[in-house]
């Protein structure tokens, strides 16, 4: 059975501040392996395994450690992964859009196209750079990308004030919330989400509720939540989970995109700190 929460908490009880090397990390996977290859398929298995390195870094403090390079990332998670064949295809597919994304930052002009090449967070931040782009962040193989623009729509217009993972995942919680008791679809289901913020903004500026508001403008901050209702309910549970409000509330679903946010959100914390 797989069960992350189980996985998680063993990675973390040996991942200590001196176990900082791509030696370390890779000794860790391999204790966590069998359990991880448990995944019902390889997205599941991706993402797990990409949660586990982002909360690798949250541990050891990202500023202060050597980011491991992509390709040995990838060479780890190959090697003690069952779903080998697949992910090769996804890592290709993922290297060949980097190419193109390369080469048509060439094409206009652009001094660095070779920076594009680096996947998971840089290539993720450059798929969500545009609004209409949701749809691609939705479907796309990286499965880190969906946690990506959650955070990124949701620091926009909210931040935590402790750290409790309750605090940190607030908008996303009462997001997944509303979808799993509402009997609502698209945009009444949208609507819902929207209001159900919107109502705890309005604490978080009356000092009734943890948090703390990022946009002065509330016009603004209203659109800015409009954007993540809408991403949520329309991208997230119409696209990458087909609707399937069970699915998207398991903790195979919304539960492994939880943990990668919630280490997503507090390596943005920490770059604000240096």
């Amino acid at each position: 059975m797989f069960d992350y929460i189980a996985i998680k908490e063993l990675f973390l009880a040996d991942a200590t501040p001196e176990r900082r090397s791509a030696t370390d990390f890779e000794q860790l996977i391999i204790k966590v392996a069998p359990m991880l290859n448990q995944a019902p398929n390889a997205d599941n298995f991706q993402l797990a395994f990409d949660a586990l390195y982002f909360l690798w870094e949250c541990k050891l403090n990202i500023q202060h450690h050597e980011v491991m390079p992509i390709p040995e990332r990838d060479r780890i998670a190959l090697k003690y992964s069952r779903f080998g064949e697949h992910q090769e295809a996804v890592i290709q597919q993922q290297i060949d859009e980097a190419n193109q994304w390369a080469k048509d930052l060439e094409e206009a002009g652009i001094d660095d196209p070779m920076q594009t090449l680096s996947f998971s967070k840089a290539e993720a931040e450059f798929i969500v750079a545009g609004e209409q782009r949701e749809t691609t962040v939705a479907t796309h193989p990286s499965p880190i990308a969906i946690p990506q623009r959650i955070v990124q729509l949701y620091r926009a217009f909210y931040r935590a004030t402790g750290p409790e993972t309750t605090n940190v995942l607030k908008p996303l919680l009462l997001t997944k919330e509303v979808i799993s008791k509402s009997s609502s679809k698209g945009e009444e289901l949208a609507q819902e989400v929207l209001g159900r913020i919107s109502a705890h903004m309005k604490q978080v500026r009356g000092k009734t509720a943890k948090g703390r508001w990022v946009i002065s403008d509330r016009a603004e901050e209203m659109q800015a939540v409009v954007e993540f209702a809408n991403f949520m309910v329309f991208h997230v549970l119409g696209e990458k989970f087909n609707g399937d409000k069970a699915s998207f509330s398991s903790k195979k679903g919304i539960g492994l995109i939880e943990d990668a946010c919630d280490a997503l959100y507090r390596l943005e914390q920490d770059k604000g700190r240096f």
